[in-house]
């Protein structure tokens, strides 16, 4: 089982809509990949994502519920520490929870919640999650930023952040409106050197080359 950590730049940059058209893709290829959220907030009282990513799981293993997609579910729209008033969140139910998939997929995508810096606890941030993740399970990071103008700060602040820690990383840019991010982003991008993609069928490309 490869296991992917999907991750942004921020909140609303297109993660659900892009693990859901990544998967999609991945089950249409013949892999048995299904994504989950372990942690949802905002849910008041629908977890929107988690059921998106449920509706995909369920084509692969139809008796799969919203339980097994996401773990903790909060109201409050804020990060997990500050959604979570009663503390309940145990991280490593979550990483049993991952691990339990083990021989079930080929291809098992988890989504944060919010960007890297987001607390699940005090001291206790998604990107602390990711790095324990890649520690337990090899896993590799997809992060996705999305083409507003300030992109190409936010995009190379998460780039640094990565490799400051030295985890393994895909860059997938949500582009919204072509135009405006052809004449405002893409031509420093072009230029940059580092390899991304913008599209969840070029970037399956990439990580399906983990297989080869």
């Amino acid at each position: 089982m490869r296991v992917f950590f999907l991750t942004g730049s921020d909140t609303d940059v297109g993660k659900t809509y892009l693990t859901s058209q990544l998967i999609q893709h991945l089950q249409s290829l013949g892999l048995k990949a299904l994504a989950i959220k372990p942690i949802e907030t905002g849910v008041n009282p629908t977890a929107h994502d988690a059921n998106i990513h449920l509706k995909n799981a369920q084509k692969l293993f139809p008796t799969l519920t919203l339980q097994d997609i996401t773990l903790y579910t909060f109201p409050l729209p804020a990060s997990p520490f500050v959604a979570d008033e009663r503390g309940v969140i145990e991280c490593e139910r979550i990483f049993s929870h991952i691990s339990s998939f083990e021989g079930k997929v080929d291809i098992l995508i988890v989504e944060g919640a919010g960007g890297l810096f987001v607390p699940i606890k005090k001291d206790y941030f998604m990107l602390d999650f990711a790095l324990e993740l890649q520690e337990r399970l090899m896993s590799e990071v997809v992060f996705v930023c999305d083409d507003r103008l300030g992109m190409i700060n936010r995009l190379l602040s998460g780039v640094h952040i990565l490799q400051s820690k030295k985890l393994l990383y895909h860059l997938l840019i949500n582009i919204r409106e072509e135009k405006t991010f052809q004449k405002l982003s893409s031509p420093f991008l072009q230029v940059w050197g580092e390899r991304y993609y913008t599209s969840h069928k070029a970037i399956a490309d990439e990580l399906l080359g983990k297989f080869q």
